[in-house]
């Protein structure tokens, strides 16, 4: 009967394991957390020096943090100039400085040399313009910047310590100028838009229309490896495929991503062709652009389990330090990093499997050998469904037996 209680521990705990419901884990998970002030910052976004060394963080009432891209918590002190609104920075090519442009025409540089901010010049041409896009072209000699009236202006610093500043033509319809990224290979820069669609700017200024008009684009990154650029809006991930010979022929592609859990409020760069795309509630996912392809990366349930606190808060920008791992930055200004699973967590996560499922199997098939022990008519009952030949025929000779017995 001992063989018959292990054969019916067996197949039950086969039956049990072939129903465990298999959920979407993270492809990465979260570790460090920090904040860079006790205080709500408002923080609307973030860029990366060219060396992948610092990041420029900017927001309401002027805000701007300098932060040390592979540790956070090393930091330099920023000036506060005014209390407007900044809406999005850009590094200069050469890294020595940076654009920041927000609200009422402000257009600011930022030296890397002293850390110093000051006025970019400007304001007679942006006037109270609110100014939400900005991004250098390859070579660095100007500056594309956008405004949420569908300006585009072309500027750059003049002899005088001013700026020389031009008004783009073949502009749309007056749709605002959500995102500006020039890719860093190909001598071409592209526009996303709230309604007008998706724009390309040639090495001549021109202005080319491509499409993706139906969609409200709010985020956008050029990865240098692919000739492509990827836009991010609600549920869809376009795809502007450049072509730099002839770039009215660059041409869109739109794809609506379905069970993310969320909706896309950005993009940022990751590794070569991959990027990370923001949603909210707080959460990631994977874009490959060369396969044109989006995984799963960090599940909003694994935010709330590390922190059920930090998972209301928004997702303004990400920077990697290595291929799978980075850091995440919120609007409230926390800063978290994220890595992939340790070997150590994997075993964890199956010891807690074995203990949870295995150890009531086993805790079952003990009683359910003593229940059969006690019970001469259900062991016979076990025997002939599960046993063996062998078993079968000693227990209907032992059952003949004790009905004889009984007689």
């Amino acid at each position: 009967m001992a063989r018959a209680s292990s054969l019916a521990l067996v197949l039950l705990s086969a039956t049990i394991f072939s129903t465990v419901p298999v959920y979407a884990e993270s492809a990465v998970v979260l570790d460090e957390m920090d904040s860079l002030s006790s205080a709500d910052l408002g923080l609307n976004g973030a860029t990366l020096d060219p060396s992948g060394s610092w990041v420029l963080a900017f927001g309401e009432e002027s805000v701007m943090k300098m932060i040390n891209a592979a540790d956070p918590s090393i930091q330099v002190p920023m000036p506060v100039i005014g209390e407007t609104v900044l809406n999005d920075a850009d590094y200069h090519p050469g890294g020595l400085t940076a654009l920041i442009v927000g609200e009422g025409g402000v257009a600011l540089r930022y030296s890397a040399e002293d850390h110093s901010v000051t006025d970019a010049g400007g304001h007679d041409e942006f006037g109270e313009s609110t100014l939400t896009a900005v991004a250098w072209n390859q070579g660095g000699s100007w500056a594309y910047v956008g405004s949420d009236d569908g300006t585009i202006w072309r500027m750059r610093a003049s002899a005088d310590g001013g700026a020389e500043v031009h008004v783009l033509e073949g502009l749309g319809t007056g749709s605002e100028i959500t995102e500006i990224e020039c890719h860093g290979e190909i001598l071409l820069c592209v526009v996303g838009t709230t309604y007008d669609g998706i724009a390309i700017i040639d090495r001549d200024h021109t202005v080319h229309w491509v499409g993706g008009g139906i969609y409200p684009w709010n985020g956008l990154v050029c990865p240098n490896t692919v000739d492509v650029c990827v836009f991010t809006s609600g549920d869809a991930i376009g795809m502007a495929n450049l072509d730099a010979a002839n770039p009215s022929s660059s041409t869109v592609s739109i794809s609506e991503i379905s069970g993310t859990g969320g909706v896309f409020t950005g993009i940022g760069d990751q590794y070569e062709d991959r990027s990370i795309i923001l949603l909210t509630p707080f959460s990631l996912v994977e874009h490959d652009a060369g396969l044109n392809a989006s995984f799963p990366w960090l599940e909003n349930s694994d935010v709330i389990e590390f922190d059920s606190t930090v998972s209301g808060e928004r997702i303004v920008a990400t920077w990697a330090t290595d291929r799978d791992s980075g850091w995440i930055l919120t609007d409230r200004g926390t800063i978290l990093s994220f890595h992939p699973p340790s070997e150590d967590s994997w075993i964890g996560g199956l010891m807690g499997l074995v203990i949870m499922v295995v150890f009531p199997l086993v805790i079952f098939g003990v009683v359910l050998s003593i229940l059969m022990s006690m019970s001469p008519r259900l062991s016979h009952w076990v025997t002939m469904k599960i046993g063996s030949e062998e078993e079968k025929e000693f227990s209907k000779r032992d059952s003949r037996r004790r009905r004889r017995v009984r007689k």
